[in-house]
């Protein structure tokens, strides 16, 4: 009996996934809006760097070091 009952539930499941796939293409309308195409942009110019370091400022001092 609960062979019988699994095999059914099984079935029963199979049916309402596969029935779920199908009706999505109910049909062949697509109401969904078209997507853009993808922009994609690239920097073709070299000139483009981020400015140098400059290391020639010395380090803060640390608030840490001083005594209260």
């Amino acid at each position: 009996m609960i062979k019988l009952l699994r095999q059914l539930l099984v079935i029963a499941m199979l049916g309402v996934v596969s029935a779920g796939a199908f009706a999505q293409r109910k049909g062949g309308q697509d109401k969904r809006p078209p997507k853009e195409p993808v922009k994609v942009i690239t920097n073709d110019r070299k000139d483009n760097r981020p400015p140098p370091r400059n290391t020639n400022e010395r380090p803060k001092p640390n608030k840490r070091d001083r005594p209260d």
